[in-house]
């Protein structure tokens, strides 16, 4: 029983420290089936998945000779198509490994499809557009503007910027950096792991501006404005 608790969370810790332990030489000394097992599994806390395509490429140069055979399977393994377009054009395509193995070139033209083509997106694998459930948007709940304390029966208050993080697993609220605006009923949408506050209501006007959250760095951009005003009824979404 000891020793099953041991693995457990010893695999748990691995897995919420994915990129300090992929930089670490225990990770490049590990055995092809433990990397495989490890890049395959759903709970590794990673901000994006090209984290985990770098970790691949970094234990496959460490003993290029031995292992290169490996990283077709490797990257079967890496969800690239959750990978942004740019990095896959830029990096992950243009590396050396890559281009060198026609396996790998045509994972890397299947999740290129997945951007260009969105109606061949059914007939990938699920696991392959499948979010990794520690990643910093996907399993937590955002609670984004809303309104004041002081709403009355006319559902009228001051709207707010204020921005709160649930995470279910540590049952426990957190605050983020707040929105440069204040929005109530404002809409809320997550693409690409970065999390979009879109029109809503700022107290006087409706609102078409746009701005994106960055949880990696914890920041808000703002970006293009809509054509035309939004409000939506709901300001809570679950990653």
């Amino acid at each position: 029983m000891m020793c099953t608790t041991l693995y457990d969370a010893a695999n748990s810790f691995v897995h919420q420290h994915f990129v300090e332990v992929s930089m670490s030489e225990e990770f490049l000394t590990l055995r092809p089936e433990e990397v495989l097992e490890l890049v395959g599994c759903d709970e590794l806390n990673v901000q994006a998945e090209e984290q985990v395509f770098e970790a691949i490429l970094a234990w496959v140069r460490h003993s290029r000779e031995d292992r290169e055979s490996q990283l077709p399977e490797l990257m079967s393994k890496t969800r690239l198509p959750l990978c942004r377009p740019q990095f896959l054009a830029d990096r992950v395509q243009q590396d050396e490994l890559v281009r060198c193995c026609h396996k790998c070139r045509d994972l890397v033209d299947e999740a290129k499809d997945y951007h260009l083509m969105p109606e061949r997106r059914p007939h990938l694998p699920a696991y392959k557009t499948r979010q990794r459930c520690c990643t910093s948007i996907a399993g937590l709940i955002y609670a984004v503007g809303g309104l004041n304390s002081a709403v009355n029966i006319f559902c009228t208050g001051d709207s707010l910027n204020v921005v709160e993080v649930f995470d279910p697993i540590g049952n426990c609220w957190e605050r983020c950096q707040p929105m440069s605006t204040a929005r109530s009923r404002v809409g809320v949408a997550v693409v690409n792991g970065m999390l979009y506050a879109i029109g809503g209501y700022d107290g006087q006007s409706r609102l078409r501006t746009v701005e994106v959250y960055n949880p990696e760095t914890d920041t808000w951009t703002k970006v293009a404005s809509m054509n035309t005003q939004l409000i939506h009824s709901s300001s809570k979404i679950q990653g």
